[in-house]
């Protein structure tokens, strides 16, 4: 297994660092919401959280009508 932030280079056969995907000498992109000063990367983030989140609550767990189809058939035994 390599160490994080190492790359493996074909050519000389041994890791090396690896850089940065994105340049990051840039200052952020900030977003200023009357005393909310939040970065354009924080709220991709925040958004795509809430996005999974509304997903856990919406969609069934596996197996969901199983256990209810279990359920009805023993309340209606004696």
């Amino acid at each position: 297994m390599s160490p994080m932030g190492a790359m493996f280079d074909v050519h000389s056969g041994r890791l090396t660092p690896m850089g940065a995907v994105f340049n990051l000498n840039n200052p952020a992109h900030v977003v200023h919401w009357h005393f909310i000063q939040l970065s354009v990367s924080n709220i991709v983030v925040i958004a795509v959280m809430l996005v999974v989140f509304a997903l856990a609550i919406v969609i069934p767990f596996p197996g969901a009508a199983r256990r209810q189809a279990a359920r009805e058939r023993w309340r209606g035994e004696p």
